[in-house]
């Protein structure tokens, strides 16, 4: 399993970092791979795709379409999507997209990818460590393709994470909001940002 992360920002070094402990191979993408960025290996977007089965959009939204560019041709592999699509909000920030359509639509419809939602509901904090809560923080994917959807579940199973399947890629209109309502949380109102979502059984 080779794993493309394109971009080595908080989200990007949490989820790579996470695979790499696990045994998995993986390749940042980033735009000047000599610099310092914390991790490694680092080579070009294109580079880094070239080989990989799974590419993971870690950019914000509004860098979407120019790291598709970067990436080229990404038939047959899986698109793994974390991105929310931010806007500024005065204090805090707010969904620009949402009700018709979502940033998972957003990329499918500019890449021949299997583009699967998920590892966008809580902050890099969560995702760089699962592990250490009362009850194993819970990760949604959401996806049109039923084989790239058990893969990426498997992936984000591997960080630590329970995963349900919230249903076709669409229901990223639902899991875009829910990380709207964790973003605001830290942003206004003071939530620690390694406080994560759980789904708790009755005893």
């Amino acid at each position: 399993m080779r794993i493309a992360v394109i971009g080595a920002g908080n989200v990007g070094r949490a989820v790579g970092s996470g695979w790499i402990a696990k045994g998995l191979s993986v390749t940042w993408g980033v735009r000047d791979p000599e610099s310092d960025h914390g991790v490694a290996p680092c080579k070009t977007v294109a580079e880094a795709v070239t080989d990989a089965d799974v590419v993971v959009l870690a950019v914000m939204f509004h860098s979407i379409e120019a790291a598709l560019v970067e990436c080229g041709d990404l038939n047959g592999k899986v698109l793994i999507d974390p991105t929310n699509p931010l806007t500024p909000d005065g204090d805090g920030l707010a969904l620009s997209l949402g009700f018709e359509t979502s940033s998972a639509e957003f990329i499918a419809a500019r890449t021949n990818a299997r583009v699967v939602k998920s590892l966008n509901q809580v902050g890099a904090t969560v995702l760089a460590d699962p592990d250490g809560y009362a009850v194993r923080p819970i990760q949604f994917v959401a996806g049109d393709d039923a084989e790239a959807k058990a893969l990426v579940a498997s992936l984000v199973e591997d960080l630590g994470f329970e995963v349900r399947d919230a249903g076709p890629l669409r229901a990223a209109r639902l899991l875009e909001p829910l990380a709207m309502v964790w973003i605001d949380q830290a942003m206004r109102y003071g939530m620690p940002a390694d406080r994560a979502w759980a789904l708790v059984d009755r005893q």
